[in-house]
């Protein structure tokens, strides 16, 4: 067989594979889509608070900040990686008027502006959450809710503004997160030497998105059958709304390729565990059994080594917990705070 016929039938069958893996993925959208929903009709992404104008943080970024108004205690929300303050859809519908809300969009995620001084770094996001605490939690004390990144943020927080925990922040609710690489540390001998080289490798393809993030886009943008089975599959556990799917993958397109690639490196090898043994705060962690991003071990971890932490296990639930099964989240997280003295709700919790 000469060279150019052997060519051709390896393009052909190239062709065949790619063209047989597009139908299958189709298909499998087609059909996750096509399951009953009962959240079709819910208005994601419209629910708006009071828009209190832009936030100055410490190098002058300006930073989107949206109050729900009530008359209980105020609660901070903090999002995650590449997402932003619209995810709390069902906290910012459900809780109020028991409760003051507050939610904001990270440097470069929503509305918020991109770094002005070029600093992504995880004590970035920190000092902005200080200043949002500081300009809109109000007089009394608050309870501070982060998810992923966002809960890798109050943890570094914590770590930069010690006096605010126990003073300013009288609860802390840390969602679907870690303190540190889910296996870095942990791993022994040539374990561990294959998690560097993991991540080494990571951190290429971190310097690969910054270089092309105009191309990644454009990607992003043609691929929107196999974002959505990414999301599907990656980030949500097996028994979420195709609404709540979309939804998801619609927020994630939202946000730039530039900001993943400035920010995955203050992600990668992220260790804030230091804090967790003299943190002093009433403490809820909560994990999703389906979490394959950060997995519930991480939460058991986290818990663990927070004094007198508790831990709540989502059933059935990924990433997203308090989106996917959100009734559950907000029982445990109202119940939660209201065992916390300090936030002054005088309803004590129920046993068991």
């Amino acid at each position: 067989m000469d060279k150019r016929r052997r060519r051709g039938l390896i393009i052909g069958a190239v062709a065949a594979t790619a063209a047989a893996g597009f139908a299958a993925e189709r298909y499998l959208v087609k059909r996750d889509r096509n399951r009953p929903d009962p959240e079709a009709r819910e208005n994601f992404g419209e629910l708006r608070g009071r828009d209190v104008g832009p936030v100055e943080s410490f190098d002058g970024t300006g930073l989107h900040v949206e109050v729900f108004d009530g008359d209980g205690p105020t609660i901070v929300f903090a999002h995650g990686f590449s997402l932003n303050r619209s995810m709390w859809h069902y906290q910012m519908r459900d809780l109020p008027p028991a409760f003051r809300l507050v939610v904001y969009d990270h440097r470069g995620h929503g509305y918020s502006e991109k770094a002005r001084r070029g600093d992504w770094s995880l004590d970035a996001l920190a000092r902005d959450l200080e200043v949002v605490i500081r300009e809109h939690g109000g007089p009394g004390p608050i309870a501070l809710v982060g998810h992923s990144m966002g809960g890798m943020t109050a943890l570094r927080f914590a770590g930069l503004f010690p006096d605010q925990i126990g003073s300013k922040v009288a609860a802390l609710v840390l969602v679907n997160t870690t303190a540190a690489d889910v296996m870095g540390g942990m791993l022994p001998g040539a374990a561990r030497r294959l998690n560097a080289a993991l991540q080494m490798i990571q951190e290429g393809a971190v310097r690969a998105l910054s270089s092309n993030a105009s191309r990644v886009d454009r990607l992003r943008g043609r691929t929107p059958d196999l974002a959505y089975l990414a999301v599907r599959y990656m980030g949500l556990g097996p028994g979420a709304m195709p609404s709540v799917v979309e939804f998801t993958d619609r927020v994630l397109a939202e946000c730039p390729t530039e900001v993943w690639a400035h920010l995955l490196p203050a992600l990668l090898g992220l260790d804030v565990s230091d804090v967790l043994d003299v943190l002093d705060v009433p403490t809820l962690v909560v994990a999703g059994t389906h979490d394959k991003l950060t997995p519930p071990g991480a939460a058991e971890r986290i818990a663990s080594a927070i004094k007198g932490a508790e831990l709540a296990v989502i059933r059935d639930a990924g990433h997203m917990s308090f989106l996917e099964r959100p009734h559950s989240f907000n029982a445990r997280l109202r119940a939660f705070l209201q065992s916390v003295p300090a936030l002054g709700l005088g309803v004590p919790r129920r046993a068991g």
